[in-house]
Order: C-alpha cells, then structure tokens, then sequence
C-alpha cells in the first residue's frame, strides 16, 4: 500500500534522511512499516533566514497491515490507469516534423511510439554541430543565422539553464520527466520544486532522445530549413525544404519538395521568416503581447546572501534563485524577472544578421560567479501597430538599434544606478558575458514605458532587498525574446483552423512558454490528433 505524506518540515542543519523517518513516526507509522520511500517534491522556505528549512512531499509504501493515521497530511495513493492508445492513421502516412526543440522532438518520440515514422527537418545543426557554430560565433562574430543559441537541435532551451518548472497542470508532465530521466536526465528534477537540467547534461539528454527516435524508425534531417508549403482545397499537401551548407552562413545547396499527409509545426519564437512564409500562404495568425528588457546580473555570493542570509554557503541549498514582480497599476502592467540563471552566464542570442541580443544559460552545478535573469516589462498589443508582424517588428527594431549602438554583436550594458539616474555607465565590468562589452545608457535603447517601468520595479525591489540596485548590479540587453509575438491559431485538437493535417505546437506556435509546456503541448496533440484510446 502507498501512501502519501505532505508538509514534513526539516530544517537544514539536520540530518535529512533521519529526520524524516522521526518525522514519520511522531505522525503514527512505525520505520519498520516502510518498505520503500521516495520524495515526490522538496521546497526551501528561506522566509525567515536564520531558520532556513526543507519542505518535503513524499510518498512510502507501506505493509498492507500497517494502520493509516487519520492526519490531513497523510493520503492513500490510489493508481492512476489510462485507457490504451492506438494509432489513428495508416502507420505508412507521410508525417513531417519541423523543429527539434521539446515541442517537435517529444511530438516525434510520441509518434514513434505508435508506430508512425515521422521525418525531422531542423534547419540548424545537431547537437555536436552546433556547438561548434556557437563557439565560432563567440570568438569570430561569424554569425550562423540558422544555427545558433536560438536555432539547431533542442532549440533555444539547449543553451539556457533547462528550467523544468510550469505553471501549467497537465497529466503530460510526470510522462515528460519520465523520457528525460530515461534519457539521462538528474534523477533530482523528479522532486525538486524547481528542477532544472543544466545545458551542459540537457545536450546529451537531447543527443540520446534523437537515437531512441531514429531506433523506433524516426528520420532526421538537419541544416534543412522549410521554405515553403502548399496548401490545396484547404489541406496541407507538400512543404518545400531548402538544404542549407553547414560550412558557409549563407549558400543553399537545393530544394526538394515533400509530398506530406500531416505537418507538425514545432518551429520556435524566433523563426521570423517562416512565420512571414506562412502568412503569405494565409496561414491564419494573430498577435500576442510579450515581454522585453535586460538581463540583470550580480554576483552570486550577493545573490546566495541575500535569499539565505548566513547559510548562503550551505551546499544542500545550491545557488540561491528568486523570482520577482511587480505591477503598475495605473498601467496595468506587470514586471518581472524571467528565466532566473542562478551561477550562470549571460550570452547573446542573435539569430539574425545586424540584430543583437541577449539571453540567460547555466550548467548542472550552477556555480559560475555570477548569477542572472531577464528583467522584462510586459509590452501590450496596441503598443507596438495593429498589423500581425508588429510585434515581430518591434523586437527587430530593438535588437537592430543595439547592434548599432554596440557596433555589432555585444551586449550593452549599463549599472543599475546610472541606468535609474539616466547617466551612461563607463567603467568596465566584471561579467559572465563572454563576448565584447559596450557601456551605454539603455534609455536610449527601449521606449521611455518600458524604462520608467523597469526602474519602478528596481526601486521597489531594492526596498525589500537591499543592494539589489548598486554599482555592482549590472543591465546588459537587450532582451526581447521572451515568447512568441503571434499565434498560430488551432482548433481544440491541435490543427491550423483554416488548414488541414497543419499542426502548430510548442512555444512557436504560441501555446508553451518553456521547456516543460512546449514537450507537454507535443505529447498532448499528438494524442488528441493521432490516437484514439483502444
């Protein structure tokens, strides 16, 4: 029998795994009742800093004898069982797959499992390759402008800090850990209140869940950008795939079209061009708010300090994150911090030629010196023009103004305080950022509502933190892809409302925000739109 036990408080200074069997007991089930044990979450309260404790979930199997206590903290677990499922469609049926981040890879693993064999067309590069581009980039400026931190294998999460925590609640989680865990996941993002994989372990993750693909039959094909599609009597009939030449940043090697029965579009937040492809083809679209700002970054130690107080080198804690908002009312906007890098580094994210800008990546140990998050303000749909790409266009204007301002792909930075004081920052800076640096006053970057409302949420935050606005505290931007700027509009099973077999998903599509609800999102239309339960 299981049970489940919720709300055991142990603080940190004791030991663990000790605590919770006496924990265990004062609630009325014997040690010697427990057969297994296994925790299901653990949280830190950090409220108050000199009694920092862990908070776990966790759940026991018992002997079938053991008496339960009656405590509003103790439940029997009862198995879930779902119904089987089985292919829909003729198993032959031509499916491509466009995109290798979460929502296109774990949408490709799920229809491998029932049998399907989908074709992968990912216009970057592999894993190893895309390294490689990367690398180049930093050292050389030398842009791949289809194979970046944004673009190749993974997509955009393969070079972040593989934050696993959602807000969303979905059935489809435990099964999205559970593939991580098989592909070589930490076995701690299983209960751990915010998981996270690491971007040095999450590309072997990523390697391992393409060869469990192509073993069940799957087909990948990289350096393979989509062009084109044709949609006849309202249904999706063949897309045309440009073959890109890994070793050079532009030339095109040849265009082979492919009859297709269903397309799943996985393509990602940043493919500019095959969104403006799609409308061209009346793929129906609408524009959505998002978010844009900078990337803040302290020192860790101030970071660890400042959330644990005297235990901030306590190593069962790790380095300290925290998520912050605030909301201007009179506007009614929010602030907030975004993609927290605890121990990490800032990198630049360019994806197109003449645009810069930056985003956030941490490893498994998150013990770099410095720690970052995106500060972004929440841009509203009537802010930036009433035609379908204006939002598109606004992160564009912004990222090219930046490069122009840095003299090419830098990050531009300024110190919180010249920034709130509207004063060009000069000094050099202890960074993460890896590539060159240009001090400059980031007013003159954002629109003056974004500014305003950025320094409003600094002040207030450095009323409850002290020192989180200082010297040592550092913008650098821009950030400006925090989420998809349209949607690509489906019905309830997941297909494009005016073409058929077309299948949006995924953070591109507008339905994920993250690595976890885009390889959800994935799971789940292909069980709404390709299975049926036996």
């Amino acid at each position: 029998m299981k049970i489940s036990i919720t709300n055991l408080i142990i603080p940190i200074n004791k030991n663990q795994n000790e605590s919770i069997y006496n924990e265990i007991e004062k609630l009325g089930i014997q040690s010697k009742e427990i057969k297994e044990l296994k925790f299901s979450k653990r949280s830190i309260d950090s409220r108050k800093k000199n009694e920092i404790k862990f908070v776990y979930n966790i759940e026991i199997e018992v002997n079938d004898c053991c008496q339960i206590p009656k405590k509003e903290n103790i439940k029997i677990v009862t198995e879930q069982t779902t119904a089987p499922r089985i292919a829909t469609f003729d198993l032959n049926a031509k499916i491509a797959v466009i995109g290798t981040g979460p929502a296109g890879l774990f949408a490709a693993y799920s229809l491998c499992k029932y049998g399907y064999k989908p074709i992968i067309f990912e216009r970057g590069e592999s894993v190893e390759d895309r390294d490689i581009s990367i690398e180049k980039f930093i050292k050389t400026s030398q842009l791949n402008p289809n194979s970046n931190i944004q673009f190749g294998e993974g997509g955009a999460g393969t070079y972040s800090d593989g934050k696993l925590n959602t807000r969303i609640k979905s059935g489809y989680i435990n099964e999205v850990f559970e593939i991580l865990l098989e592909c070589g996941a930490q076995e701690q993002i299983s209960w751990d209140y915010k998981p996270h994989i690491g971007t040095d372990v999450l590309k072997t993750v990523i390697t391992n869940l393409r060869n469990k693909i192509i073993a069940l039959g799957g087909v990948f094909h990289f350096n393979s950008l989509l062009t084109d599609i044709k949609v006849s009597n309202g249904s999706i009939e063949s897309i045309d795939i440009t073959e890109l030449d890994k070793s050079s940043i532009n030339p095109q090697l040849k265009v082979t079209n492919y009859k297709v029965d269903k397309l799943i579009l996985a393509i990602g937040h940043s493919a500019r061009d095959t969104y403006r492809m799609l409308h061209k083809n009346n793929i129906f679209m609408e524009n959505k708010p998002f978010a844009v700002g900078a990337r803040i970054e302290h020192p860790r130690e101030f970071i660890d300090k400042l959330m644990f107080g005297k235990e901030y080198q306590n190593d069962l804690l790790g380095s300290a994150t925290y998520s912050l908002t605030y909301n201007n009312k009179e506007e009614n906007r929010g602030v907030f911090s975004f993609c927290m890098c605890p121990g990490g580094v800032i990198v630049n994210a360019a994806s197109q030629e003449g645009g810069t800008l930056v985003n956030g990546m941490s490893y498994s140990d998150r013990k770099r010196p410095f720690s970052n998050s995106a500060l972004v303000v929440a841009v509203k749909e009537n802010e930036f023009g009433d035609h379908l790409f204006s939002g598109m266009e606004f992160q564009e204007m912004i990222e090219r103004k930046a490069y122009k301002m840095g003299g090419g792909y830098t990050g531009i930075f300024q110190n919180t305080i010249d920034f709130i004081n509207d004063k060009p920052s000069s000094k050099p800076l202890d960074s993460s950022y890896e590539m060159k640096l240009t001090p400059s006053n980031l007013n003159e970057l954002f629109p003056k509502f974004i500014t305003d409302n950025m320094k409003s949420a600094l002040n207030h935050w450095n009323t409850i933190y002290k020192g989180f606005v200082s010297e040592s505290a550092n913008l650098i931007g821009p950030e400006t892809r925090t989420s998809a700027p349209v949607r690509i509009v489906r019905d309830n099973f997941g297909e494009s409302i005016n073409a058929k077999g077309i299948f949006p998903i995924g953070e591109g599509a507008g339905y994920a925000g993250g690595i976890t609800s885009a390889a959800v999102d994935g799971l789940k239309i292909v069980d709404l739109s390709f299975t049926k339960e036996v």
